[in-house]
């Protein structure tokens, strides 16, 4: 199922229509990308096919990784070889919907990542003209609509900084709307529902415990004021007959 899709993919990205979406997409992702710094970079899954997501990136070891094609590391998306905790930033690109376990995706990429590290979620949505029509003539392919991968990025610990729809479409044509930004704006949102690629930016979040002092190392506190007194017995001598 993966490889059909790929390959699927792969030629829809080769048409005019999938290289004007390869070029939004990189503008899209070029700043949010230059705001992380760290050590490592990954982006896994190479598509779009000859463009590096990670090329605008500050990070120093940008790494490509997936299950074939020309890449820095070929591995399992849902079994990565890195020492958990150890990438900075990771551009997943297309490989929840080439995967049969997607979830496992997401676990691996959140054991990778270092606290307060990024991921960026780059997938097609169903619930898009383009992406729906995708969906009746791809049926036995899955598409994952936001609202899932949120409930998934969720429950993993993720923070959902924001996300973003991408247009199929060529907008040279909204240029003429320019002094109405009235309709200029009306023409995005439709264009963007009429799309069928979207983002996701989301931030590995994790909970510092304050750690509690136990009982029996707590100092006992004097309370002024008397409390206890000494009680008053009685003596009794028994004398001996």
């Amino acid at each position: 199922m993966g490889e059909l899709q790929r390959e699927y993919l792969n030629e829809w990205y080769a048409t005019p229509r999938g290289d004007e979406f390869a070029g939004i997409l990189k503008s899209v992702i070029r700043p949010q990308v230059q705001g992380v710094f760290g050590y490592h970079a990954l982006q896994i899954g190479a598509l779009p096919p000859r463009l590096s997501l990670l090329e605008d990136s500050l990070v120093n070891h940008k790494v490509v990784a997936d299950k074939c094609g020309l890449v820095d590391v070929l591995c399992q998306p849902e079994a990565l070889p890195f020492t958990a905790g150890s990438i900075d930033l990771i551009v997943l690109t297309h490989v929840l919907e080439c995967s049969g376990d997607p979830h496992a995706v997401l676990r691996e990429c959140e054991r990778v990542l270092v606290p307060e590290g990024h991921l960026l979620i780059v997938g097609l949505d169903p619930w898009t003209l383009w992406g729906g029509w995708q969906l009746l003539k791809r049926h036995r392919f899955p598409l994952y609509d936001q609202r899932r991968v949120r409930d998934w990025l969720e429950l993993l610990g993720f923070e959902l900084n924001h996300s973003q729809l991408l247009t199929t479409i060529k907008s040279g044509w909204l240029d003429g709307f320019s002094h109405l930004p009235k309709v200029r704006q009306l023409a995005n949102l439709l264009l963007a529902n009429i799309s069928g690629g979207y983002i996701l930016f989301a931030q590995k979040r994790v909970t510092r415990l304050t750690p509690l002092a136990p009982a029996w190392r707590q100092r006992p506190r004097l309370i002024a004021g008397g409390i206890a007194e000494p009680a008053a017995r009685e003596i009794k001598i028994v004398k001996p007959d």
